[in-house]
């Protein structure tokens, strides 16, 4: 879903460190045989050629070698301060509220220079106790959560990046599970997240504001396809093959509906394994 309202916030760099792995130093040789010593065979007997040294076995440990190995340190935890949770806490309830839990709100992290990175944020709540870890997914958004003790708390989003490089706008996203889609519950999740909409854009704004258009099941490559089925029986099968672009604002392809679809309610759709729900 496109954003409606934008949330400035702060971040710490992430710093990467060298790791490097110090061999051991290089092992004594052993001593030499003394040029005394008696020789194993009898003294009559004549010389046997000395047999040459035999090979190594696989199992035997090859000599110490010294090997150097660079890499990056993962990620810092979030200690910075990006923005206060009530006022993110008190648009999601409502959201929640008004759709009857079948959307929800996100926020979607945005660089606000250009040094700013989103592939390493990491984020946490933190109220009284110890900071809570946020699931981020790919490109920076998260899902807001319902905490109300924490709200009270004066909580506050935690991030691991410096103060200033990342902003946030809001993202409503479909909750419903994958498994539940049907024609029906297709209409019922557009008309709830154009109520929400509405419910969290201020009475000034609303004739500038974004509605939600429609709601679409969406892949990353051309080719993929819904199924329509009643039962067990396979109705329609659906190409995503209309471009759009996601929350993150990437190109995708998807089969869009506007809720004016004629197709019985009760049809299921069936969603490919990698296919995603956006708010359009």
């Amino acid at each position: 879903m496109r954003t409606w309202i934008a949330c400035a916030g702060w971040l710490c760099v992430v710093s990467l460190g060298q790791a490097q792995e110090h061999a051991p130093p290089p092992a004594v040789p052993a001593p030499l045989q003394s040029a005394s010593a008696p020789p194993a065979a009898d003294a009559g007997a004549p010389a046997t050629p000395a047999a040459p040294a035999a090979p190594a076995s696989a199992g035997e440990a090859s000599p110490p070698q010294t090997v150097t190995i660079t890499g990056s340190s993962d990620a810092k935890a979030p200690r910075v301060r990006f923005t206060a949770y009530r006022d993110s806490y008190l648009t999601a309830r409502k959201v929640w509220q008004v759709s009857s839990g079948s959307v929800v709100m996100a926020l979607r992290l945005i660089p606000a220079k250009l040094s700013a990175t989103i592939d390493d944020v990491r984020v946490a709540l933190q109220g009284n106790g110890a900071p809570m870890p946020i699931k981020v997914s790919d490109g920076g958004v998260f899902v807001v959560p319902l905490n109300e003790d924490i709200a009270a708390q004066d909580g506050t989003f935690l991030v691991n990046k410096s103060r200033g490089e990342l902003t946030a706008n809001i993202v409503l996203q479909p909750s419903v599970a994958r498994d539940a889609w049907n024609v029906t519950r297709v209409g019922q999740v557009l008309q709830d997240a154009r109520r929400a909409v509405r419910a969290i854009t201020p009475w000034y704004k609303r004739p500038f504001a974004s509605d939600v258009q429609s709601l679409a099941f969406c892949a990353s490559e051309r080719g993929s396809a819904l199924h329509l089925v009643d039962g067990e029986q396979l109705i329609a099968t659906l190409p995503m093959n209309e471009p759009a672009v996601n929350d993150i604002n990437q190109p995708v392809f998807c089969k869009i509906f506007d809720g004016e679809d004629k197709y019985p309610g009760h049809y299921r759709v069936v969603l490919p394994e990698q296919a995603t729900v956006l708010l359009l």
